[in-house]
C-alpha cells in the first residue's frame, strides 16, 4: 500500500474514534475513553519498562483499592458496563497470565501446599456455582467473588518471579500505604471533603469504611515499618508510627488491633522484639499526648476519643458483651460482639440443619435466620450479607467441606508467613504481615469477601509465595532473577541460630 494513502487511513481512523470518544464523554460514557487511554498507556509501558504492563495494572489497583477503599471499589468506567476495578483488572490480567505461561510452555501453579491448597478451594466452589446461578441467579455470582478473588494469587505470584514485576509491586504497597495516611487524616477532619472533590461519573474515588482502613493501617504500619530496615533511613519511623496511632482513631478499629497485637508476637517469636518495644513507645507517647489535650481542653475523658479507642481494645476481651460501655463514640462494641455471636451462630445452625457437607451455597442469604433472632425483621437499612467472619462465610456457603479446604488453605498461608518471618528479609517479612494481619481482620469482619480486603490480601500472598518458594522450586520457564536481599537495620537482620 502507498505509504500516504496508509496515513491518510490511519488518520482518518483516529479522528472518527476521536469525535466517537469526544461524544461519549460529553454524554458522561468514559468506557471507550478509559479502553483507549488503557491500550495506548498498555503499548507505552511495554515499549519502556522491564515489567509488563499487566504488573502495573495490578499495581495501581492494589494503590486504588487501598487509598480509595469503598469508593473505589465502585467505580465504573462505563455506566453501560457493569465492570468493577477487581473485575477489569482479573479480564486484563488472567488472560495475560495465560498467554505468558503458554509461550513459555510453563504453569502458574507451583507443585506446593499452598497452591494446592487454594486450587483445591477454588475448584469446589467453581463446582457448586451452576447450581447455586441456577437457583440464585446473579446473586450468586456476587458471592462466588469471595473465591474468584483468589486468582490474584497466581497472578501475582508469576509476578513474584521477576524482579522487575517484584519491584513495580511492592513500590506500589509503599506508595499506596504512605498516600493512605493524608487520606485518613482528611476524612476523619473533615468527612465530605474527599467525598465531595474527588468523584468519577458521581461516584467518590476515596470512600472508606473504618473497619478495613483499619487493617490497611495494620498492614500499612508493618510494611512501613521494614522500609526502615530496608533503607535504614529512620525517616520511615514516622509514617510508621502515623499508621499505628491512626488504627485507634477509627470507628471500628478492634479486629486491627488484635491483628496487630497477634502479628508483633510472632516478630517477637522469631526474635525480633524491638518493634514491640517501638510500639509500646508510640502508643504510649501518642495517649499521652491525647489525654493532655483532652485535660487542656476541660472535656470528660470518659467522652474522649482516646476513651473510646480504651473501650475498643479492651471490648477485644470480652466476646460475650457482658461488660459495660459509656463512651459514645465506640458505639457499644459489647453490643456488636453479641451480634457476630448470635450471627455466628444462626449461620452454623442453618447450615447444619440444611446442608452441612455443601453448605447453604452462594446466593443464598446467610443473615434470615440472624435478622429473626436478633429482631431486625423490620430493619429496612440492614444489607449486609456476610456474616462478619471468612471462616463463617466460607462454612455457611461451602459447608463442612469448603470449610475443611480453606483450614488447608489457612494452614499453607501461615507455614509462608512463618518461613518468612524467620527469614528476616525486610521485604518478606513485611508481605508476610500484610497477609498475617488481613487474615487475621478476616477472621471476625467482612475483609475478604469484599475486593477491598481481598485483592490486597491474595496479591501480597502470591508475592509472599514467590518469596518463600523461589529457593527450591522457580516457576518452569519463569526469570529467577529475584533481588537479593540486604541485611536491614533493628528487627529486620536475619535471626541468629
Amino acid at each position: 500500500m502507498n505509504p500516504k494513502l496508509r496515513l491518510t487511513l490511519f488518520v482518518a481512523a483516529g479522528v472518527a474514534l476521536g469525535v466517537y470518544i469526544g461524544v461519549g464523554i460529553a454524554n458522561e460514557d468514559y468506557g471507550w475513553a478509559a479502553f483507549a487511554a488503557l491500550l495506548f498507556a498498555w503499548v507505552i509501558v511495554e515499549r519502556s519498562s522491564d515489567a509488563p504492563p499487566d504488573a502495573w495494572l495490578l499495581a495501581a489497583v492494589v494503590v486504588g483499592y487501598i487509598v480509595g477503599n469503598r469508593g473505589f471499589a465502585q467505580l465504573q468506567p462505563a455506566t453501560r458496563v457493569p465492570l468493577l476495578p477487581a473485575e477489569a483488572a482479573l479480564l486484563v490480567t488472567v488472560p495475560s497470565l495465560a498467554a505468558r505461561m503458554a509461550l513459555k510452555r510453563s504453569v502458574a501453579i507451583r507443585k506446593d501446599f499452598l497452591n494446592i491448597a487454594i486450587l483445591a478451594w477454588a475448584v469446589l466452589g467453581f463446582a457448586r456455582l451452576p447450581l447455586d446461578m441456577s437457583r440464585y441467579g446473579i446473586v450468586a455470582l456476587r458471592d462466588f467473588a469471595t473465591v474468584y478473588y483468589a486468582a490474584f494469587f497466581f497472578v501475582a505470584q508469576s509476578f513474584g518471579a521477576s524482579a522487575p514485576s517484584t519491584r513495580v509491586l511492592k513500590r506500589a504497597f509503599t506508595v499506596a500505604f504512605v498516600f493512605l495516611l493524608p487520606a485518613v487524616v482528611v476524612n476523619e477532619v473533615a468527612p465530605d471533603f474527599l467525598v465531595d472533590r474527588f468523584t468519577w461519573n458521581g461516584i467518590p474515588i476515596i470512600y472508606h469504611k473504618s473497619d478495613l482502613i483499619a487493617t490497611s493501617l495494620a498492614a500499612g504500619f508493618f510494611w512501613l515499618w521494614t522500609r526502615l530496615g530496608k533503607s535504614g533511613k529512620r525517616v520511615w519511623i514516622l509514617p510508621a508510627a502515623a499508621s499505628l496511632l491512626l488504627i485507634g482513631a477509627m470507628a471500628s478499629p478492634r479486629a486491627a488491633m488484635a491483628a496487630t497485637a497477634i502479628t508483633t508476637i510472632l516478630w517477637v517469636l522469631t526474635g525480633r522484639w524491638r518493634i514491640a518495644a517501638a510500639e509500646a513507645g508510640i502508643v504510649t507517647v501518642g495517649v499521652a499526648l491525647a489525654i493532655a489535650a483532652v485535660l487542656f481542653s476541660g472535656k470528660d475523658i470518659r467522652t474522649s476519643a482516646p476513651y473510646s479507642a480504651y473501650e475498643h481494645a479492651v471490648s477485644i476481651f470480652d466476646p460475650t458483651g457482658a461488660g459495660s460501655y459509656i463512651n459514645a463514640e465506640s458505639g457499644d462494641p459489647g453490643d456488636n460482639n453479641r451480634f457476630r455471636w448470635i450471627w455466628w451462630e444462626s449461620v452454623a445452625d442453618e447450615t447444619l440443619d440444611s446442608n452441612p457437607a455443601f453448605g447453604l451455597g452462594f446466593g443464598a442469604d446467610l443473615a434470615t435466620r440472624f435478622l429473626a433472632e436478633y429482631n431486625l425483621l423490620s430493619d429496612e437499612n440492614f444489607s449486609a450479607r456476610s456474616p462478619h467472619s471468612m471462616v463463617m462465610t466460607v462454612f455457611g456457603r461451602m459447608g463442612i467441606v469448603g470449610l475443611l479446604a480453606w483450614i488447608a488453605v489457612s494452614a499453607g498461608i501461615w507455614r509462608v508467613v512463618w518461613r518468612l518471618l524467620r527469614g528476616g528479609d525486610p521485604d518478606d517479612m513485611g508481605m508476610a504481615s500484610i497477609v498475617s494481619v488481613t487474615w487475621l481482620s478476616a477472621c471476625v469482619g467482612v475483609v475478604l469477601e469484599g475486593p477491598m480486603g481481598a485483592v490486597i490480601f491474595w496479591t501480597a500472598l502470591g508475592l509472599a509465595s514467590a518469596r518463600s518458594a523461589s529457593a527450591r522450586a522457580p516457576l518452569a520457564g519463569a526469570p529467577a532473577e529475584l533481588p537479593v536481599a540486604k541485611p536491614g537495620a533493628l528487627d529486620t537482620q536475619p535471626r541468629r541460630p
